[in-house]
């Protein structure tokens, strides 16, 4: 007798500071339907060495129990080793997908279609220099290559990637993605300062924001606020009021916790 599995409902506090849309999970699939245990980076402390623990496996979702994902534009497909054919390679933006994720639609992929996203998310090891240098945000050469260089990159391996909103996901992931006006993003940055008074220091450049900032780098500092980039903006189209978070896994609860403690804004 199959169990049925009811969407996870958490966070509350979080769900709460998203007046449009709702949070977005990113969940970097090892497997095929992610049916073994999965392993994740912990958050490690300033100056420590990252270390691997395993998530037991009664937290994962076996694949057939999924909510129907919504196809993506059509390109080749792949075939993973040992396993069944993997999803296909998205025709959108990884912000895209994260856009679409953010107002209802579920996707499991293999790949997007951002060359530098593709990058950051060590789908391709092409340096995006020569992109930056064409598109005029960087003065020289030298300047492009030292923005290219200084871009984050996953270093996990993965054959898929899931992008759906929070209330579609089971509680497992690994990057919850908010948006949200700076008043909100106050907040979270106040919820992680409740408990040991630490400051939320910003690493972004105006590039790669969804997939750098906000996921990579979130997986690598736990947490991770942008103000966007052009290529974001331009083609997911969120607000120009909203920035951009992500919050590991890991801080989640945390920032959670955090939210719940805190006094309310005054005006």
């Amino acid at each position: 007798m199959q169990i049925e599995r009811v969407p996870f409902s958490g966070y509350p506090k979080l769900r709460r500071l998203m007046e449009t849309g709702e949070p977005v999970c990113v969940t970097f699939e090892i497997e095929e339907g992610d049916t073994r245990e999965r392993f994740r980076e912990v958050v490690p402390a300033s100056g420590s060495v990252p270390v691997q623990e395993t998530v037991p496996a009664q937290e994962t979702v076996p694949a057939q129990e999924t909510v129907p994902i919504q196809e993506t534009v059509p390109k080749k497909k792949v075939t993973g080793k040992g396993s069944e054919e993997l999803p296909e390679k998205s025709g959108f933006l990884f912000c895209e997908l994260v856009q679409k994720a953010r107002m209802g639609e579920k996707f499991r992929i293999s790949g997007q279609n951002c060359s530098p996203g593709d990058y950051v998310l060590g789908l391709s090891e092409e340096n995006p220099a020569e992109y930056y240098l064409k598109s005029g945000r960087y003065r020289d050469t030298q300047a492009a290559e030292k923005a290219a260089l200084s871009l984050p990159r996953l270093k996990r391996k993965f054959c898929s990637v899931v992008v759906e909103p929070l209330s579609l996901n089971k509680g497992n992931f690994d990057v919850l993605i908010l948006f949200l006006k700076p008043e909100k993003a106050m907040r979270i940055v106040q919820a992680n300062a409740y408990s040991e008074g630490k400051r939320t220091v910003m690493d972004t450049m105006g590039a790669a924001s969804i997939c750098g900032d906000c996921t990579v780098l979130a997986l690598e500092k736990g947490m991770s606020l942008s103000f966007g980039c052009k290529g974001s903006r331009k083609h997911s189209r969120y607000e120009d009021f909203e920035v951009p978070l992500g919050i590991a896994f890991e801080k989640v609860e945390e920032i959670e916790e955090g939210l719940s403690k805190l006094p309310e804004t005054m005006c």
